[in-house]
């Protein structure tokens, strides 16, 4: 069996954020309206405000020009987002009506919020929100959150459609690029200040999602994230750079809690801009994401230099599509069947949340991993003792 010895930046980084995700949304399970967690102070958003924008930066960083033509790159995309976001879109479903339907003590009422949800979702809630529905309000968060994290999959789907058509034009000429990037943040202003901060299928932010992928295979060209110090000297301003970038993350975070009183500036949660700042959350979110990346890539660099957390924080991290796609039907079983919906543990629950989904996901994953390695030493047995 073929044992990986070295690390990804990218993967450590991928299995530090999807926990800060898992814990955010462990935490909506423990109050009344879901919605007061994005209303209160987190010094998680605080530090790493740029979960998602980061994964989007990656998105473009991972480009190859040439590799691929662009129908091969788009229908690429289409196998890696559009079909497992359909097999999630099912299987959440049934799963949460599983998980739900036999605990609750009427269920007719509980069939109806799940259909609710259903439709709510498919519509995407900004688009509900607009025309009022369900006009009942019966809705089950847990299928909300199920289907309504999926945002991210048709989010990034659409942006890279777009992404393939231009980059190669684009990253030509860093002029061009900055022309192309400055037009669509432009537009995502215009549409957060004039249309809404929450459009229908999050269409607000995909201007922004795609200038970030556009920045990121530029300057993938000159390895601006891997790029090893020469130099004592080099080091010495990497390490002031890394930690310049976080202040200033950090500082926007802090100017925007306590002079506009918003607690999700720059963080694009669902693809929702501020409602204070509204269109120029656009060109916050832009700046924090590229600066939230490189912090957290250079973070991750000094991490795979401890050799056994490096290991198993790049195993999870590879598994990390898994771990989004999946989290909201771990914390709904949890929730539900665990501790009956009951928050009397204290406030260290959101915290065992994570901690029992994390666990549960990494039993699946190791058993998943040891049958493929199982199938892959009968086919090729072989080339698996050498590997070994």
């Amino acid at each position: 069996m073929k044992i990986q010895t070295k690390s990804s930046a990218q993967n450590i980084v991928k299995c530090l954020l999807i926990t800060s995700v898992v814990f955010f949304h462990a935490s909506m399970f423990l109050v009344a309206n879901p919605a007061e967690v994005m209303s209160q102070f987190n010094i998680l958003l605080t530090l790493f405000p740029f979960l998602m924008m980061v994964f989007f930066f990656y998105a473009g960083y991972n480009y190859t020009p040439g590799k691929r033509s662009v129908g091969q790159n788009i229908k690429r995309r289409t196998f890696q987002l559009l079909i497992p976001m359909v097999i999630t879109l099912v299987v959440s479903c049934g799963i949460i009506f599983a998980i739900k339907l036999p605990t609750a003590s009427d269920k007719v009422i509980e069939v109806e919020k799940l259909t609710n949800s259903i439709c709510y979702s498919l519509m995407s809630e900004p688009l509900s929100l607009m025309i009022g529905y369900p006009a009942n309000g019966l809705l089950s968060f847990d299928m909300d959150l199920a289907i309504g994290i999926l945002w991210f999959l048709y989010a990034l789907y659409v942006c890279s459609i777009f992404f393939y058509l231009i980059v190669d034009y684009a990253i030509k000429k860093p002029a061009r690029l900055l022309s192309i990037i400055f037009i669509l943040l432009i537009g995502a202003f215009c549409m957060g200040q004039f249309a809404g901060v929450y459009l229908p299928y999050t269409v607000q932010c995909y201007p922004v999602a795609l200038a970030m992928m556009l920045l990121a295979a530029y300057l993938k060209q000159f390895n601006f994230l891997d790029k090893k110090p020469e130099s004592k000297k080099d080091l010495i301003f990497l390490i002031i750079n890394t930690v310049v970038a976080e202040l200033v993350v950090v500082g926007i975070g802090l100017f925007g809690y306590f002079y506009y009183g918003s607690t999700m500036v720059g963080s694009l949660p669902g693809g929702m801009f501020d409602s204070n700042i509204k269109g120029f959350d656009a060109f916050v979110s832009f700046i924090m994401g590229f600066l939230g990346t490189f912090v957290v890539h250079q973070l991750s660099r000094l991490i795979m230099k401890v050799p056994v957390l490096s290991t198993v924080f790049d195993w999870y991290g590879r598994h990390s599509s898994y771990v989004y796609l999946s989290h909201p039907l771990f914390l709904s079983f949890i929730h539900t069947i665990i501790f009956q919906e009951q928050t009397k543990v204290g406030g260290f629950q959101p915290y065992l949340y994570v901690f029992m989904t994390i666990a549960m996901l990494v039993v699946i994953f190791l058993f998943v991993d040891w049958i493929i390695a199982i199938i892959k030493n009968k086919k090729h047995p072989v080339e698996a003792n050498n590997a070994c």
